[in-house]
Parts: structure tokens; sequence; C-alpha cells
């Protein structure tokens, strides 16, 4: 199986089926297409890019770097050149992470949180109807099961914390429902409004939820995080089935990681961590 394509994923082409508002700062996009049939339903973190498309250019909008060679080229190829392109000359690409994914019904949700200032993916996703066509890469169920694009990376864990910003919240909520129901872990979710928090309630019956006010660039999940090993740091610390889940800004990422080494003293390999985006700017590919 794993030699039918030449790495663990693929470019699928899909269309919006769905556009539903969550919340004042949230769009849900359902995207269609038969092409899911192939989409594994791994679930968690995982990550898959969106292609966002280009006015001018043929259905579904991509500029010419393979991508859509069949099989999908390994990314040493296809993002080489995309690179290569001008700036102006190729498609935005932006990474998600599914909220859900349903193979039988050839369709995925994606929940885009809309940043101030709008960003090229929060303005696709206010302007999207059914009908546009868009391109995605994710992993391939053919190639088996690789793990590829997932941080979620608990072990044999039974006892967890839990970060991140609202870009984070898709993640948070489909790694709290992958554990069993007797595991009630610590979540720290940080909102700048509240009727933009889609974990509180929705985890209310299997994770302990914290809300924190929580701006861009500012220090609120760091400062939840400090309160909270103020009284389980050193248990955690000590504890081998204890792992940490860690997403959202990038920089309040990885200041949180460095505090939770070095001064609560969690091994490294306990701690799963992604930056989403960046504050000031992108991160790209």
């Amino acid at each position: 199986m794993s030699g039918e394509r030449p790495w663990a994923y693929s470019a699928f082409v899909v269309e919006v089926a769905a556009v539903a508002r969550l919340s004042p700062g949230f769009i849900r996009i359902t995207l269609r297409g038969e092409a899911l049939a192939n989409f594994a339903p791994w679930g968690l973190d995982q990550r898959i890019k969106i292609v966002l498309p280009m006015s001018g250019r043929p259905h579904p909008g991509l500029a010419e770097f393979g991508l859509l060679d069949e099989p999908t080229p390994h990314p040493s190829d296809w993002y080489a050149r995309w690179k290569a392109l001008d700036e102006d000359d190729r498609n935005v690409l932006r990474t998600y992470t599914p909220s859900a994914i349903r193979v039988a019904q050839r369709e995925i949700d994606v929940d885009f949180f809309l940043h101030e200032p709008i960003g090229p993916a929060s303005a696709w996703a206010l302007a999207a109807r059914p009908g546009d066509p868009l391109v995605i890469t994710g992993p391939d169920v053919r190639m088996g099961w690789t793990g590829y694009g997932i941080h979620w990376t608990p072990g044999e864990a039974s006892r967890f914390l839990l970060v991140g910003d609202e870009t984070a919240f898709p993640a948070l909520r489909n790694i709290v429902d992958s554990l069993p129901e007797e595991t009630q872990p610590h979540v720290i979710a940080g909102v700048a409004d509240a009727a933009d928090d889609l974990v509180t309630d929705a985890l209310a019956d299997r994770a302990l939820v914290t809300r924190v006010e929580h701006r861009a660039g500012d220090d609120g999940l760091t400062l939840a995080v400090r309160s909270w090993a103020e009284t389980h740091g050193a248990t955690a610390a000590a504890d081998p089935g204890f792992a940490v889940w860690l997403a959202g800004e990038s920089g309040v990422v990885t200041g949180i990681r460095r505090f939770l080494t070095t001064e609560v003293g969690i091994p490294k390999e306990r701690i799963s961590f992604l930056g989403y985006w960046r504050h000031g700017g992108p991160l790209v590919g």
C-alpha cells in the first residue's frame, strides 16, 4: 500500500458545500468532494493545507506548480516549484486542523477564526459561497497510518494539560474527544471575546476548562499557565504519566513551553506544541 504514493499527503479538489457563522469570530466551511473518499480520518490535531484560489486562473484557481499531478508529488517537488514562483503569481497557503471529518459523506469541516486585521484566509472564508472551488492537501488513507502532521503524541500518559487560543479550538475538541471518558484533562482556553468560546460548553462533561481573556500580543495564556504551575507544576513534573499539548500564537506557545521545561521541570518529550500563527505576520508554508 505505501508504495502507491510518493508521500503521506495528497491534494484533494473540493468545493464549498456550506457556510455557517458559529460566532462573531468563527466561520465553519464545509468542504465536499468525491476525492475525499481517500482522505484519512485521523482527527486529533492533524494538519491540512488550504490552497487559497486565485482569480483569473482555471478551475480550481490554482497556479501551475505541479500540485494536481497524479500521484501528488512529494513536497520537495511541488513546494519548491511553488516557492520559485513570484509571490503575486502563486496561491496563498495556510494550515488548519479539520473540526470534523465525514468520509462517508465525502465532507470535512474547517473552522476559520477571523484574525484582526483580516488576512487572506479569513477574507476567503468571509466571501465563501456554496460551489466555490478549493484545493486542500491532507493525509491519504491509501498510505495507511503514518501520523504525518500530528503533534499530539501522549504515549501512555493518562493526565493532561491542554492549552490553546482560538485557533487551537478545533484541535482541542478533537483531542479531548479522543481521550477515554474517565480522563478529565485540564484545558486552558484563551479567548478575546467570550462569544467565541467554542470549547467550555462543548467540553464541560469531559474536561476541566479554564477560560482566560487573551488577546494577540498579551500574556493572558502565559499567566494562566504560570498560575496552574503554582498548584500543579511539581506534581506534573514528577509524573511520567503526565503530558502537555500547546498550540496557538507561535511566540506564546514557545514561551510557555520554555517555562514548563526550564522552570517547572516537565521533560521536553512530554510536551507536544505547535505555532498556528504569528503575531504581526503569517506563518507561511
